[in-house]
C-alpha cells in the first residue's frame, strides 16, 4: 500500500537497471512508525535491502542540465529529521532573458509582462515532478525555464516515479501531480485517501509542506454522487481535484502561474520561511470564482475538500500573489489537540485498535467518532501560530461544513487562541451547491488575523460512519443498526471501519445509568452486554447477573478479501 497503486498508465519499457536498494528504504524505515494495518491492504514488496546504509553512502548535488533535473541514488540521501529520501541539486545559473512564460491567455501574457518588468520572479530554481510517468505532464513548451524532474532506471526500476511516493522528496521548491490512483481491490483509493488513515504518513506529508513541496492529485471516485464524500478529513496539503486523469492539469498550470508570479523579495522569503505552498493555498482558495469577499473566505465555499476547476480564476490567483508585499504576508496557523474526550474500545465503540484518534499534525487534525456518546469535546489550542512579520494575532473559529446548531465552539482566550468544541453526532447529509452530493464529515477552520491578509485555515474534521444507524432520544444512545440493507450499501474505507453485522438496543436504570445493551445478529440468539462491554453468560433467579465474558474485537479476511469484525470472547 505504501508505495505501488494500480497502473493508470503502462510501464514504460526499462533498460536493465542496477541498484543498490536506495529507493526501497522509505518503505522499510517508515513501516516501524506506522499505526496497525489490516493485512489484505498492505501487499506492496518492501523490495531489496540497500546494500549499504543511507548514511554511508556517497553523495553528490546533481547538476540541472537543459532544464531537466535527473533523480539518481549518487545525488540522493536519507534524511532522518524529513522521514525522506530526498535528492539535491546546485542552484543553476540566473536564466536568459527571452520568453519565461509561453501562452496567450491573460494570466500568461500578465505573468509574462511582470517578469519583463522585474517585478515577478520566475521560474529560476524550481522543480516540476511528474509522477505518472507523462501520463498527465505538465506542458514543458509553456514554462521554459522550470526545471522537470526526471528518474534515472534505478529510481524507476523501484517506482520512485510512481503515484505517491511517501517519503521522497527534493531539497529545492517542488510542485507536481500524480494522475493515479489505487484501483481494482477492496482497498481503493485517491492518492491523498491512502495517506488519510495513517498519522506517520500524515506527519511526513505535511512535513514536506513545510518544505515547499506539494502534489496535485484526481479524487478518482472519492468524490462522486455514487459513493459521496468518502474523505475523512480536509487537509492543505495538496490540491484534489475534481474527477479523474488529467483533472490535475488546471490547477497545475495555476500553480506555475502563480510560482512566477511572486515579486523577487517575497518569492525568496517565502521559500526560506517554509511559507510557500501555505500561501499558494490561500491564493488559490481566496481566487475562487465564488469567493469574492471576506466572508466569502471565511466559509465552506473557500475550503472544500475537492477543487471544482469551474472555479479558478487564474488571472485573479495570479494577480493577487504579485501584489503580495513582505508587509503583507499572512500569518501560519498552528494548532494542537490539548484536552479531547477518548472512548473505551469494547465499551463506547467496537473496533480492533483504539482508533478514534486518525492524525494530528498543526495544519489539520482528524478525528472518528465512532463513540456512542451524543457530544464529543475536544480544546484546541493556536498558541504556537506565527506571523513573518511578528505582529499579535486574533483568530476566528469557523464552521466549514456541518450542522452549525450541533457544533459548539468557545473560545478560552481573549484573541481567541483557543477554544473549547463540543461536537453532537452527525447523521449523513447533503453538501450545498453540489447536487447528489453527500457527506459524513464536520470540518471547522481556526484562521488567524494579522491585520493584513486572512491565513489558510488549519482544519479540525470529525467524520462519522456512514454504516451506522443511530438512534438518541435525550442525549443517550437507544439503537446502533449496523447490518440493514440500506446502510450496508453504503461504502466505508476499510481502513476506517470493518464492517459489522449486528443491531445493539441500549438498556437503562431509572435513574438513567447505562445497564448494558442487547446485541441482534442474523442466524443467532440474542446476546446481553453489561455496561462495561462483558458478554452476560448467566443471570440468577432475580435476573441479576452473576457470570460474564470478556470480548474483543478483531476482524477476518472474507473470500472477497474483505475484513468483516468479529467478537471473540475469553474463556
Amino acid at each position: 500500500m505504501l508505495l505501488m497503486f494500480a497502473v493508470l498508465v503502462v510501464s514504460p519499457v526499462d533498460e536493465l537497471a542496477v541498484s543498490t536498494g536506495l529507493f526501497n528504504f522509505p518503505t522499510q524505515r517508515i513501516s516501524q512508525l506506522r499505526q496497525p494495518q489490516i493485512p489484505a491492504a498492505d501487499e506492496t514488496p518492501q523490495g531489496t535491502v540497500p546494500e549499504i546504509a543511507p548514511t554511508e553512502r556517497p553523495f553528490q548535488r546533481g547538476e540541472i542540465r537543459d532544464n531537466v533535473a535527473r533523480v539518481t541514488e549518487l545525488n540522493t540521501r536519507w534524511e532522518e529529521s524529513r522521514l525522506s529520501l530526498v535528492t539535491s541539486f546546485n542552484l543553476p545559473g540566473a536564466p536568459s532573458r527571452g520568453a519565461i512564460i509561453i501562452g496567450s491567455s491573460p494570466a500568461e501574457v500578465a505573468v509574462q509582462k511582470w517578469i519583463e518588468e522585474g517585478t515577478a520572479s520566475g521560474h529560476h530554481g524550481f522543480l516540476y515532478d511528474n509522477r505518472d510517468r507523462d501520463h498527465s505532464n505538465l506542458n514543458q513548451s509553456k514554462f521554459p525555464h522550470l526545471a522537470f524532474v526526471e528518474y534515472d532506471a534505478a529510481a524507476r526500476k523501484a517506482d520512485a516515479d510512481w503515484g505517491q511516493r511517501i517519503g521522497q522528496a527534493f531539497d529545492l521548491p517542488t510542485f507536481g501531480n500524480s494522475s493515479t490512483a489505487q484501483v481494482g481491490s477492496p482497498f481503493w483509493r485517491s492518492n491523498p485517501r491512502i495517506v488519510m488513515p495513517d498519522d506517520a504518513f500524515t506527519k511526513i506529508v505535511y512535513n514536506e509542506f513545510l518544505n515547499n513541496q506539494m502534489y496535485c492529485y484526481p479524487e478518482h471516485n472519492d468524490f462522486d454522487p455514487e459513493h459521496g464524500d468518502v474523505y475523512p478529513a480536509n487537509a492543505p496539503f495538496w490540491v484534489i481535484s475534481q474527477g479523474s486523469s488529467g483533472s490535475d492539469q488546471p490547477f497545475m498550470e495555476a500553480i506555475a502561474l502563480t510560482l512566477a508570479a511572486f515579486r523577487p523579495d517575497v518569492q525568496q522569503k517565502l521559500i526560506e520561511s517554509h511559507w510557500l505552498m501555505h500561501v499558494v493555498q490561500i491564493l488559490l482558495r481566496r481566487s475562487q470564482k465564488s469567493v469574492q469577499t471576506d466572508d466569502d473566505y471565511y466559509s465552506g465555499k473557500a475550503h472544500p475538500v475537492v477543487f471544482q476547476s469551474s472555479e479558478l480564476d487564474v488571472l485573479r490567483m495570479v494577480q493577487m500573489a504579485h501584489e503580495l508585499t513582505l508587509a503583507t504576508l499572512p500569518a501560519m496557523v498552528r494548532i494542537q489537540v490539548v484536552e479531547e474526550d477518548r472512548g473505551v474500545p469494547g465499551r463506547d465503540y467496537f473496533h480492533p485498535h483504539a482508533a478514534e484518534r486518525l492524525f494530528d499534525t498543526p495544519a489539520a487534525v482528524a478525528r472518528i467518532f465512532r463513540t456512542t456518546a451524543f457530544r464529543r469535546r475536544m480544546v484546541v489550542d493556536a498558541g504556537i501560530s506565527a506571523d513573518l512579520n511578528g505582529r499579535p494575532l486574533t483568530f476566528r473559529w469557523v464552521v466549514l461544513q456541518g450542522d452549525p446548531d450541533k457544533v459548539q465552539i468557545r473560545p478560552l482566550r481573549v484573541n481567541g487562541a483557543r477554544a473549547e468544541i463540543i461536537l453532537q453526532w452527525h447523521a449523513r447529509t447533503k453538501i450545498p451547491g453540489l447536487e447528489g452530493m453527500e457527506t459524513n464529515r464536520v470540518d471547522i477552520g481556526v484562521f488567524a488575523d494579522n491585520g493584513q491578509t486572512p491565513s489558510l485555515p488549519a482544519f479540525v474534521s470529525s467524520f462519522t460512519l456512514a454504516n451506522e444507524d443511530r438512534t438518541y432520544a435525550d442525549g443517550r444512545i437507544q439503537a446502533v443498526d449496523y447490518g440493514t440493507a440500506v446502510i450496508c450499501d453504503r461504502y466505508v474505507d476499510p481502513l476506517i471501519d470493518i464492517p459489522k453485522r449486528w443491531r445493539d438496543e441500549y438498556r437503562y436504570s431509572p435513574t438513567s445509568e447505562l445497564l448494558g445493551w442487547q446485541r441482534t445478529s442474523p442466524g443467532t440468539e440474542p446476546q446481553e452486554f453489561a455496561a462495561d462491554g462483558q458478554r452476560i453468560v448467566k443471570r440468577d433467579d432475580a435476573g441479576t447477573p452473576t457470570d460474564f465474558r470478556k470480548v474483543t474485537y478483531k476482524f477476518i479476511i472474507d473470500d472477497g478479501k474483505v475484513p468483516v469484525l468479529k467478537a471473540v470472547e475469553s474463556p
